[in-house]
């Protein structure tokens, strides 16, 4: 049932939203690779799993909004299957109680219906930890193959695998240590390392070359640069570090040298590890590696400069990308994420953590630690973006479904203490129906969430914040609830009491998570108009109107597709939008309009420009009609929360307004601030204005 819940979810109008900024590079570049024009990696736009899988879709079934966006869905609808190989360190419960998490988290819905690099990571991510402790459980060799092979396709996704492999890494040294330590005091063998050290030890022996740029954090000591700056760098804009005349990331002069030397030094020493822990076994592990990792950078060896591009270019690129903090946002950025949309995992994974902590096995610490240290990374780094929520949220909703499993475990059988084992157990043979008193108490818990949630929308919304009669009415009414609840204890187990009361206030949060995601996901008003903290860079659903609106226009004129002439303007990055949905007009031509502008009207039937650009283009438009109007454009504004103090928020817990701004937004999606977005401005040629009828439609959705 999850399942098809997932494909229902993942699959429902997934071309409905325009193309983001982001997915129309990932598009209109895999769309070039299918058509047999190449592909070039390059680190601003990751790795190259997701072009290679992209361009393979459309060959297989043609290239549009929908075919685009197929597997980074389907990937999304394995992301639900995935807890069930952690069924036996979750439970049964908790496994089905993560996948739920998962199939109504807002980010992982909205990302896992995008073309980005970020639900293949989140994929690869669960699958590398159930591989992790399926092989702690019981060390099979062919667990080791799938180990690297996955590892393999998480460095050609994304390079936030190396936050992955540090995390896991330390991990499986942590419990290995010991064995290492012996090891070094020469009392014991690498050939009979336990099954945490292997795990360890093939990580880091076939990867060893790719982490060679992490010497470009001490490179300022050695006056050399191994890793170019990036311009935007604020210590080269303010004079105080030196750029080179070089790709960002990349070693330059001398340096080139040291960083073939490291790398070919790590691989050597990671080839002798490797080899004295198991000389037939290692070499198909690290070449199984490699035939995944070299023909994806190198393009299916069409490209030999991928090869130094994923080698030291990916990593390297995105340690100098840190300073320049891409988006501004401030540290707190994922906690604002968390409470606005993810407080059905945030809320058990707090709670439940910090009783499995001290009470749970060693896997539910080990999901804790994740869950804390991909947080923290995150928070760390310099560039936030809300795709990397998904990152964030994957550990986090493991440990809400482990705790909220255990929680279903501890009703069940404080339930049923006393009674037959095969009543305990479960199952229709010997089920048994749940006890009135925790019925009774499953709705106290959802009342009393419920009433909360009310309660803050209402004073929200008084004049009179403190003084509000039905305020206080509400809080005895809490009291006596509590009282009912203290009072049913007598007569039940209070394990199962507390168990009842606390799945009856999550299934408020799970009501209020259901209706987040499917207005993020799926509301029209909302792509034409985002207002999500989840939007950045968001392409106005106006572009898709205009592109069917060009359709017929091309169509009515009986000029066709062939002899259609339109003009984009480049200029406030307005062109990537149209080679992606004008892919099939040979005549259209681009031009940077600020740079090189018009000098007499241009000869083509359609011409498409950012507003920014208007006063100058608009003269040099004689025999056109401005037909439309469109947001080209949509940013959540940063100046909505970018400013947030302990003294602002607490001015804001305490007066009525700061509870009106945070209920607008979260029940309403209302923002006090603008929304940031460029416009732009569609013409025709006067001969065929009247024919873009569609189009007027623009001058009402870009208001």
């Amino acid at each position: 049932m999850l399942i098809a819940l997932a494909l229902g979810t993942r699959l429902w109008d997934v071309g409905g939203r325009t193309l983001h900024y982001d997915e129309l590079l990932h598009a209109w570049y895999a769309w070039l690779f299918s058509e047999g024009s190449g592909y070039s990696h390059t680190p601003v736009t990751h790795g190259p799993f997701l072009f290679h899988a992209a361009a393979a879709t459309f060959f297989v079934f043609g290239a549009d909004d929908v075919t685009v966006r197929l597997l980074p869905a389907l990937f999304g609808v394995a992301l639900i299957a995935l807890p069930l190989l952690l069924r036996r360190e979750l439970g049964p419960t908790g496994a089905v109680a993560t996948a739920l998490l998962l199939l109504v988290s807002p980010s992982v819905l909205y990302f896992g219906r995008f073309v980005r690099n970020d639900i293949y990571m989140a994929v690869w991510a669960l699958l590398l930890v159930a591989i992790m402790w399926r092989y702690l459980d019981r060390p099979r060799v062919w667990l080791l193959f799938a180990w690297i092979g996955t590892w393999a396709f998480a460095f050609t996704t994304k390079e936030t695998s190396y936050f992955l492999a540090l995390i896991l890494g330390f991990a499986l040294f942590w419990m290995s240590a010991p064995y290492y330590w012996r090891w070094v005091r020469g009392r014991a063998k690498l050939s009979a390392l336990p099954p945490a050290g292997v795990l360890f030890l093939v990580l880091v022996s076939v990867t060893a070359p790719l982490w060679a740029p992490l010497a470009g954090l001490v490179q300022d000591l050695a006056g050399i640069v191994l890793v170019n700056a990036d311009p935007n760098n604020p210590s080269v804009v303010a004079g105080e570090s030196v750029r080179a005349a070089a790709e960002t990331g990349a070693p330059v002069g001398g340096a080139l040298f040291i960083a073939v030397f490291l790398v070919v030094g790590l691989a050597l020493l990671g080839m002798l590890a490797g080899l004295a822990w198991n000389q037939r076994l290692w070499p198909l592990l690290a070449a199984l590696f490699v035939a995944i990792w070299l023909p994806l950078y190198t393009s299916i060896f069409t490209n030999g400069q991928g090869f130094f591009t994923g080698l030291w270019g990916s990593l390297g690129y995105w340690m100098a990308q840190q300073p320049v903090e891409r988006a501004g946002q401030p540290w707190y950025y994922y906690f604002l994420g968390l409470a606005g949309y993810e407080f059905l995992v945030l809320v058990p994974a707090v709670v439940g953590g910090a009783y499995l902590l001290w009470r749970g096995s060693d896997f539910d610490r080990f999901a804790i630690y994740w869950a804390a240290t991909t947080l923290f990374a995150s928070t760390y780094a310099g560039e936030k973006m809300p795709w990397l929520l998904v990152g964030v949220v994957l550990p986090m909703a493991v440990l809400a479904g482990r705790a909220i499993g255990s929680v279903a475990e501890v009703m069940r059988k404080s339930a049923f203490e006393g009674t037959d084992t095969g009543a305990a157990a479960g199952g229709w043979q010997g089920w048994r129906p749940i006890p009135s008193r925790l019925v009774a108490a499953y709705g106290t818990g959802f009342a009393l969430a419920g009433l909360l949630a009310y309660e803050v929308l209402r004073v929200a919304r008084d004049d009179d914040f403190r003084g509000a009669a039905p305020f206080w009415l509400a809080l005895v009414a809490i009291a006596g609830f509590g009282w009912w609840v203290v009072w049913l204890a007598r007569r039940a187990p209070f394990k199962a009491m507390a168990a009842s009361l606390a799945l009856g206030a999550l299934t408020v949060l799970f009501a209020f998570t259901g209706v987040a995601s499917a207005r993020a996901s799926f509301s029209y008003a909302g792509f034409e108009r985002p207002s999500e903290l989840l939007v950045y860079s968001q392409t106005g659903e106006e572009t898709t109107y205009a592109a069917q609106c060009i359709d017929h226009v091309a169509e009515a004129s009986g000029l066709g597709h062939q002899n259609l002439r339109v003009l984009a303007g480049e200029s406030d990055n307005f062109a990537w939008q149209w080679r992606w949905y004008l892919r099939d007009y040979p005549n259209l031509q681009f031009r940077s309009l600020d740079r090189n502008p018009l000098t007499e009207p241009p000869k083509v039937d359609v011409v498409v420009i950012s507003r920014s650009v208007r006063a100058d283009v608009e003269p040099m438009l004689d025999g056109f009609t401005q037909v439309g109007e469109l947001s080209h454009l949509w940013w959540f504004p940063n100046s909505a929360y970018d400013s947030l103090t302990p003294g602002s928020l607490w001015r804001g817990l305490t007066s009525r307004d700061g509870w009106r701004t945070a209920s607008d937004f979260f029940f309403l999606r209302e923002i006090g601030s603008s929304l940031y977005r460029s416009e732009g401005l569609i013409y025709m040629a006067d001969t065929y204005a009247e024919l873009a009828v569609g189009c007027t439609a623009l001058r009402a959705t870009g208001a």
